[in-house]
């Protein structure tokens, strides 16, 4: 987990999983990325960006996404800086990749054609348009904290958290159905940190490879108290998986 406050850091905590979904799924998952088109010319956007944190990913359901870094930006074409380990030798000629960028307090996301590798550098065509969307202000904690879940129609399962922020939660469930926007009471507690009982809305399900359980992603509905204390909550934990001492609340 990166220890700075700011998710831009480490965009592995903003992502969702893709957890072998097809591009088209995933992209339906990450569709708020691509709401609004940057007017700035792409090549002169992408120049400022060589210190930012890049993930790309491809087309093939299995990857989920590997870390790289701009290396250089021209008219014509972008170079992807890889570790050596992680050179994009799956990637076919004249396929389509996704990037994904963090820099400041935006993520930058564009559709490129992969040309060639040259040593641990992956060359691709220069974009012609490039999507933003500004990034919350908490990166996730993962935690693993058992969660009680009462649904609308009164059946009541027990979850396992994977990670949280102040604003929302993802868990593991027993396989239901459940929609986009469905909402639901859960109860979660996290040792000397405090316990929360809130309304959350679905935002996505995706059931996992066992077919028994899925993965959800739910928003908080909070109150301005209970902002407050979600809020300590994600402090505390951050505290204490940093090795500081526990707070009382």
């Amino acid at each position: 987990m990166a220890s700075s406050e700011s998710a831009t850091n480490d965009l592995s905590l903003i992502l969702p999983p893709r957890a072998g979904q097809t591009f088209r799924e995933y992209l339906q998952v990450i569709e708020k990325i691509f709401q609004e088109i940057v007017q700035e010319d792409p090549v002169t956007l992408l120049s400022a960006m060589q210190t930012g944190e890049v993930i790309v990913f491809s087309s093939a359901e299995a990857d989920s996404g590997q870390l790289c870094s701009l290396y250089s930006v021209s008219s014509s074409t972008i170079s992807l800086k890889f570790s050596v380990s992680q050179r994009l030798n799956h990637v076919n000629d004249n396929e389509i990749i996704m990037v994904i960028i963090g820099s400041g307090n935006n993520i930058y996301a564009f559709f490129a054609k992969f040309l060639y590798n040259s040593d641990n550098l992956a060359i691709v065509a220069a974009p012609l348009a490039v999507y933003k969307r500004s990034v919350r202000k908490y990166s996730r904690i993962n935690i693993i904290e058992p969660l009680k879940i009462s649904c609308k129609d009164g059946l009541q399962l027990e979850g396992e958290i994977a990670d949280f922020s102040p604003t929302g939660i993802r868990f593991i469930m027993p396989t239901i159905k459940v929609m986009k926007r469905d909402t639901m009471l859960v109860e979660f507690a996290s040792g000397d940190c405090g316990a929360c009982e809130t309304l959350v809305q679905v935002t996505r399900s995706q059931r996992l490879s066992s077919g028994v359980r899925s993965q959800v992603a739910v928003r908080m509905l909070l109150t301005g108290l209970m902002k407050n204390k979600m809020e300590y909550m994600y402090w505390c934990c951050r505290k204490v998986q940093s090795g500081s001492a526990q707070l009382k609340y």
